[in-house]
């Protein structure tokens, strides 16, 4: 075995225990989730990589709680919310089918009981979620209580409590080194991204050519591809200390 894996279920997902109280679903509550995992199962000075949501926590874990931590990977994560949110919506007012109106503007009309807001939301995930892989993308699967409760509806619409969430003001207290990953087609958009990396002191941004943002369920060139970047950014990382 070349590294030894954790990945760990946050609270109502996987085979974490199920969610009947929402007001647990904060942001303090990940957080604290995240260090007593680490600290619990006694990891000295891990690589912690987070994808999406999980970077999210990676980045503000960093910023407010100064980890020993070797790297930190934030794979397709945000910073601000706000800003990510209208970064978004100009994705699906790109595509070609009027998909901004058959989502978001649907949305606003009270009519996502129709057949074919299933349908855009579909189109908008093959463009900027999963591009190139044959894994079916249910949008009525990928929404989980976390992502009603904490986001809403869709990343382009933002209700939930990470409404207003933003740390991009904070990010330059992270002192740990920091691969920031993304695809071309990225819902997180590479200009985001970059605005990250160039927060944190001590940081590379990678950009990944033909992946969106769930690289590592792309095709196998693209899935091998994203694991590899992630490797190599460990082992110059470890070969510095």
């Amino acid at each position: 075995m070349e590294r030894e894996v954790i990945w760990y279920d946050q609270l109502g997902v996987g085979r974490s225990d199920r969610i009947d109280d929402a007001s647990l679903l904060t942001v303090d509550r990940f957080l604290d989730e995240l260090g007593a995992v680490i600290g619990g199962l006694g990891l000295e000075r891990p690589h912690v990589y987070g994808h999406s949501w999980g970077a999210m926590l990676g980045l503000q874990y960093a910023a407010e709680r100064a980890p020993e931590w070797t790297s930190l990977i934030c794979a397709n994560g945000l910073a601000g919310v706000p800003r990510f949110e209208q970064e978004v919506r100009d994705l699906p007012a790109k595509l070609p089918g009027d998909v901004l109106d058959r989502t978001y503007g649907r949305e606003l009309r009270g009519e996502t009981d129709d057949p074919d807001y299933r349908v855009a939301q579909g189109e908008y995930m093959r463009a900027c979620v999963v591009r190139t892989s044959s894994v079916s993308l249910d949008p009525d699967l990928m929404i989980l209580i976390t992502f009603r409760v904490m986001i809403g509806q869709a990343d382009y619409h933002v209700t939930g409590s990470l409404k207003d969430w933003d740390i991009l003001d904070r990010l330059e207290r992270i002192r740990v080194p920091t691969l920031v990953l993304g695809g071309e087609f990225d819902e997180c958009v590479p200009s985001h991204l970059a605005d990250i990396a160039g927060r944190i002191p001590d940081s590379e941004h990678v950009t990944q050519s033909g992946a969106a943002h769930m690289g590592y369920l792309e095709e196998e060139p693209l899935r091998r591809e994203y694991v590899s970047i992630i490797r190599d950014y460990m082992e110059r990382i470890e070969a510095r200390s």
